[in-house]
């Protein structure tokens, strides 16, 4: 039985003059993926991508927290997720983890070594765009995500 391969996002779809620029541009030439994860923009956008996770979380926990005070789901508490157990790292222990995580090297639990990735790579994806855009800023609206306003 043939397994359905799902299709790609459309943000992934870039048409080949996209994949062009973005394989010469110039801000990228020489770079490994090491020196974009340590570098300070990576982190900036390391941490707003954090923050929001953890805010996220927390106006989760304070949400079941006025639900059980209120009679509702008593006796249950809130499912455990791995962004619990990575809180406390800051950002610049968790783009070393998340480092660790690419050469292999991390001795996580499998769903925390996924989330870290996880994250990891969405502020990895964003940096690698602002080089990008730098250069060709016609791609900005290809590349860089639009926040929600909703």
């Amino acid at each position: 039985m043939a397994v359905a391969i799902p299709p790609r996002p459309f943000h992934i779809m870039l048409d080949k003059a996209t994949k062009n620029k973005i394989n010469a541009c110039k801000g990228l030439q020489g770079k490994t993926v090491s020196d974009i994860v340590v570098s300070d923009r990576f982190e900036k956008n390391l941490a707003t991508y954090l923050t929001a996770q953890k805010e996220d979380r927390n106006t989760s926990r304070k949400s079941f927290e006025a639900m059980r005070k209120a009679g509702g789901a008593v006796g249950y508490k809130l499912p455990a997720h791995p962004v619990d157990r990575v809180m406390d790292l800051s950002v610049s222990d968790f783009a070393l983890e998340y480092a660790k995580i690419l050469t292999g090297t991390s001795e996580r639990t499998n769903a925390e070594r996924k989330y870290i990735q996880q994250l990891g790579q969405q502020a990895y994806n964003l940096t690698v765009a602002q080089i990008v855009c730098e250069e060709f800023p016609e791609l900005e609206s290809a590349l860089i995500p639009k926040k929600n306003t909703n």
